[in-house]
């Protein structure tokens, strides 16, 4: 059984807000400009016996219509653009893909199954102002990868698993701690490796 999900999408948005800190380090919130999204996301899944393939990916292209200036008002020459028309959102990568497998096989009253997983995104900007995204620096793309090995019964359930296999220090974003401190980012990283065991009932 193959079955097959997908959409495309376009999102228009108004005056969205955005935070940053401000010379004095308070969070400053200001109306930005217009700006549009288009994207396309898909997911398909190839059911063999007790084998499960998934593959799921998205494309996502966020620009801003207008220029992005110090206040909500630009001035017209160009000297207080932070970010100009056609600049790339921050924070969202325009790529993800991943692929699952999991095979299962019954064993007496219940089943055991063996999964993994891979997951990559691409490369991202850390802020919308382009200066400060420079001296930030790019959330970077990054793959990772899950294995698991579980049994169920009936109500209950077991699992040896291990995330993030490889270690990666994947970005989740990048931030400051002061409106001038741009020479000290900070890194906020996905979950390193973690290998546990996992023990559920169903009530």
């Amino acid at each position: 059984m193959l079955r097959f999900n997908g959409a495309i999408y376009r999102q228009n948005w108004k005056d969205f807000q955005f935070s940053f800190l401000g010379e004095n380090s308070f969070t400053i919130i200001q109306n930005g400009p217009d700006a549009r999204i288009y994207g396309a996301e898909m997911d398909a899944n190839l059911l063999l016996g007790g084998l499960s393939l998934t593959v799921a990916g998205s494309y996502t292209d966020a620009k801003t219509r207008e220029d992005l200036c110090e206040t909500q008002i630009c001035v017209g020459d160009g000297s207080d653009v932070l970010a100009p028309e056609g600049t790339r959102l921050p924070i969202t990568p325009r790529f993800k893909i991943s692929g699952n497998a999991r095979y299962s096989v019954p064993i007496g009253s219940g089943r055991a199954y063996v999964q993994g997983l891979v997951a990559h995104q691409s490369s991202a900007s850390s802020d919308i102002r382009v200066a400060k995204a420079a001296a930030l620096g790019r959330i970077e793309s990054y793959t990772t990868g899950n294995l698991a090995v579980g049994f169920e019964l009936s109500r209950v359930n077991f699992e040896l698993f291990a995330q993030n296999i490889w270690d990666e220090r994947g970005q989740i974003s990048r931030f400051q701690q002061c409106g001038a401190c741009d020479q000290r980012p900070y890194i906020v990283p996905i979950t390193p490796r973690t290998i546990g065991i996992r023990a559920g009932t169903r009530f």
